[in-house]
């Protein structure tokens, strides 16, 4: 009978517990809810669709306005390299010695040919001028004056080949000196002392010292939609703030066999001290219009490796859309995907947001 009681009274006590339970969590619930949604003071901007500049952006690198492989003509051992890599040197000056001992010879040879053929000459003339005398006085016959003539003719054709011989080895012993041909700055030097040089091969570059250009190279769809004086954009990616602008100055009108692309070329205006040969760059040039949605680039929200922007309801609340961003236009940002262009975001606020939340003024 006491057993019967307690169960009754123990059932009404565990259902009071659930109920009070089942408040408590509803209380929670909406104390988190209201928690959740704040007004947060704000500013905010519009998304827009406008047309911007459609462009093809050709990849290419920094290099000396001219550039120069000095070389030589002649065969033999490195001597002496006088320059060093990155050294200013003026026209004329010595950057490379070859070794000369074999040309010294044959000048040596050369120089006693010209006193040989001088003196044959010598001779040759005063026997022409005997027979001359002789042929007057009639003793001799016309036939041997001729035959005298004759040698003498040939002892001046050996003198002018004994001194164009001479000439010769003069200019070869020059190339054995490989002088500057212009002024500029040694970019690299291809041989040290005891290498053996070759006709025709490069000893040093040389590059011109001040200005500079950027060679770009365009596929073949794209080349026909540029033309000389087009505004382009030359962007050196390595360097902070290396942004410049020119008119296009020369489209090369013949293909790159090895690339199948044709080569655009810019001098750079005002070339910053930082650029160096061979750094990277990206060529932008116009070639129309598009539309594209624009946003203020405050407005854009990074977190990691993606990119969001709050966008504001018509209720004022705001949410977070992740978008896929383009290149900078201005101050603005160009939006790939994500934004239609209608949009109101938001560009600072005086604490950071959450989902839901309503921004004010």
């Amino acid at each position: 009978m006491s057993l019967r009681n307690n169960t009754r009274v123990l059932v009404p006590l565990t259902a009071v517990l659930a109920i009070l339970l089942a408040v408590g969590g509803c209380g929670k619930k909406n104390e988190t809810a209201v928690a959740q949604s704040k007004n947060v003071k704000g500013v905010t901007g519009q998304a827009t669709l406008e047309e911007v500049p459609l462009t093809i952006t050709a990849t290419g690198s920094i290099q000396a306005d001219r550039t120069v492989m000095v070389s030589t003509r002649m065969m033999g051992w490195i001597r002496e390299v006088h320059v060093r890599e990155g050294q200013t040197v003026a026209k004329g000056d010595l950057l490379v010695s070859i070794d000369d001992s074999d040309m010294r010879a044959k000048k040596a040879q050369a120089e006693a040919g010209l006193v040989e053929a001088r003196a044959v000459l010598a001779n040759a003339e005063k026997m022409a001028e005997r027979f001359e005398k002789l042929y007057a006085d009639k003793s001799v016959s016309k036939q041997q004056l001729d035959d005298v003539l004759t040698g003498r003719d040939r002892a001046m054709a050996g003198l002018k080949m004994a001194e164009a011989g001479l000439v010769e080895v003069k200019v070869n012993l020059e190339y054995l000196n490989v002088t500057a041909p212009t002024d500029g700055t040694v970019a690299r030097k291809m041989v040290e002392a005891g290498d053996m040089a070759n006709p025709g091969m490069p000893l040093v570059t040389l590059e011109s010292v001040g200005a500079m250009k950027v060679v770009a190279h365009l596929a073949e769809k794209d080349v026909s939609s540029v033309k000389l004086g087009d505004p382009v954009t030359i962007d050196v990616t390595s360097l902070d703030d290396a942004v410049f602008a020119a008119p296009l100055d020369t489209v090369i009108p013949a293909v790159n066999p090895g690339s199948r692309t044709y080569d655009i070329e810019n001098i750079l205006p005002d070339p910053d001290p930082r650029l160096k040969s061979g750094m990277f760059a990206r060529v932008s040039v116009p070639v129309g219009k598009r539309q594209a949605v624009l946003v203020p680039a405050a407005a854009v929200t990074r977190r990691g490796q993606l990119t969001g922007i709050w966008a504001v309801h018509d209720d004022g609340t705001a949410h977070l859309r992740w978008v896929r961003l383009g290149r900078p236009i201005g101050d603005s940002v160009e939006v790939l995907s994500g934004l239609t262009g209608s949009e109101t975001v938001v560009l600072s606020t005086e604490q950071p947001l959450a989902e839901g939340d309503r921004v004010v003024k």
